[in-house]
């Protein structure tokens, strides 16, 4: 029978209890005079945490800190005896039998009264159908939508990212991911594997998943789902093990699905079969993500519900003035969607996204030729010294926040404007030893600027996916920018966005934003 997550009745959460055990045994060791060590990690497929030495100052994305742990100051009267006041060893240990009873009588108590299998789900108390935001409007053109159903697909999508997460492999769900989603996990897992880093994470627990808004963006509906869950979290890294950490974290993120509207319902979650022409899927899928017998793009959102973005819950929540949008965005969105037919602001987000996580890649990896096909001539000759120079790899690298903030139309091009907030932690590797660059999470603001011609037409590939846009072609990374099959420049803006600007916040602010 399938689970109804409005119909069931919220219990105690895990994550209340587990705030209820944490302070009582913090209670109980600072009254005995024992140290702790704080159980917030930093590293989670698509999240954050509130690491302590590496900690920063956001919460977004995936990745590590840079280890260690913060806990309560402790007088060091307590471990040399000067202290005024103390307990017998025999009324000490007493009161900590005592404590340790009613803590274990209470764990019995509230597991009783709550679901705690491996990934639990336990209710929604969030928000019921009609409050939604958007909802009658989303209902009344999809009057077959089925709320539970969509739910549940949410579930296996959060469970699928996690244990790919712990494999470093993004086999079990490239289906259901966007290409920029896709590429944040890619660029990841290449630094993991560049700096011996495994990041396995067990005993995942859902306590609540809601929709929290509907948007509609262009053609496609736009699904925004918070998800509050918990889990344990072991990060080992070979070439410094004082980053090494293990623990605990419950945490509340905000997942986006997007898919077209009108299209027929298929299903890519729980099938392995083709949606467009039922022919088996291979197990590899890889970058381009489509069906080797029909084409068929898998996460176009076509055919299901795709995941196009993991926000943390304070950015989620943000309003800072550098993603502020001009009061004529929307008017200039609109037109480009007369234009392009396919255009939403979700996807070229994803897109923009997608651009900057592989230009870190290459700088990372010291290979400009990793860019070379999505960036403008110019851009190039700009950074490719510098990634050849560089020689900084990123222990940590997320994006907080991708949006678009601005666009324009000049001399036959559309430009579009996206304000990129990330946070990185650098490294040096040397000796097969790591050494950090940064001490602690640093957060960046740039921007990054695409342009694609004003009456270009749909391409036959992406740039981003190595397909050439023009024939739809395959492309290696390589200097050479001309397609091995049809002859056409791979960055031409006649057939796909173009990454022609890349530049801090303030180089923005000074030279450029009064152009939008």
């Amino acid at each position: 029978m399938r689970f109804n997550f409005l119909e069931c009745n919220y219990q105690v959460s895990p994550m209340r209890s587990k705030h209820f055990l944490k302070f009582l045994c913090i209670i109980t060791l600072s009254f005995l005079g024992i140290p702790f060590i704080s159980e917030e990690l930093i590293a989670r497929a698509g999240g954050g945490g509130g690491g302590h030495r590496g900690g920063g100052s956001h919460s977004g994305g995936s990745g590590h800190s840079s280890g260690g742990y913060s806990g309560l100051g402790h007088s060091s009267s307590y471990y040399s005896g000067s202290s005024h006041f103390g307990f017998s060893p025999f009324f000490t240990a007493i009161i900590l039998i005592v404590l340790l009873f009613l803590a274990f009588r209470l764990v019995l108590f509230l597991k009783k009264s709550s679901i705690a299998t491996n990934t639990t789900i336990v209710g929604n108390e969030k928000k019921s159908s009609e409050k939604i935001d958007g909802w009658n409007e989303f209902i009344a053109a999809n009057p077959n939508f089925d709320l539970s159903e969509f739910l549940l697909k949410v579930r296996k999508a959060f469970i699928e990212v996690q244990t790919s997460w712990s494999e470093q492999n993004t086999n079990r769900m490239r289906r259901f991911i966007t290409d920029g989603v896709y590429q944040r996990f890619n660029t990841q897992f290449k630094m993991m594997k560049l700096l011996q880093q495994t990041n396995p994470i067990s005993n995942i627990k859902i306590a609540n998943i809601w929709v929290d808004k509907i948007e509609q963006d262009g053609l496609y509906d736009i699904m925004q789902v918070g998800v509050e869950a918990s889990m344990n979290d072991r990060f080992e890294c070979a070439l410094n093990h004082n980053l090494d950490e293990e623990g605990s974290q419950d945490f509340v993120e905000f997942w986006s699905f997007i898919r077209k509207r009108g299209v027929p319902k298929k299903d890519i979650y729980d099938s392995d079969k083709c949606p467009n022409c039922g022919a088996p899927l291979p197990e590899n899928i890889g970058e381009v993500c489509k069906c080797t017998h029909c084409n068929a793009t898998l996460n176009s959102g076509e055919f299901d519900w795709i995941l196009s973005e993991i926000t943390q819950k304070d950015d989620y929540y943000s309003d800072d003035v550098f993603s502020e949008k001009p009061g004529n965005l929307e008017t200039k969105i609109h037109d480009m969607v007369s234009v392009y037919g396919d255009f939403s602001v979700q996807l070229v987000e994803d897109k923009a996204s997608n651009a900057y996580m592989q230009i870190m890649t290459a700088k990372a990896m010291h290979d400009p030729s990793l860019m070379r096909r999505f960036v403008s001539d110019e851009l190039f000759q700009q950074l490719a010294p510098k990634i050849e120079m560089n020689r900084e790899i990123f222990n940590r690298i997320f994006l907080n926040k991708v949006t678009l903030i601005g666009a324009q139309k000049k001399e036959n091009k559309n430009i579009l404007t996206f304000a990129v907030t990330s946070s990185i932690q650098r490294v040096l590797v040397a000796n097969n030893r790591m050494e950090l660059v940064d001490q602690d999470i640093m957060t960046r603001e740039e921007v990054i600027v695409l342009t694609r011609d004003a009456l270009a037409g749909a391409g036959k590939g992406s740039i981003y996916q190595h397909n050439c846009p023009s024939c739809g072609g395959p492309v290696k990374d390589t200097l050479d920018i001309k397609c091995s099959y049809c002859g056409s420049l791979l960055n031409s803006t006649a057939n796909d966005w173009v990454v022609s600007a890349l530049m801090n916040r303030s180089e923005f602010t000074e030279d450029f934003a009064f152009k939008i």
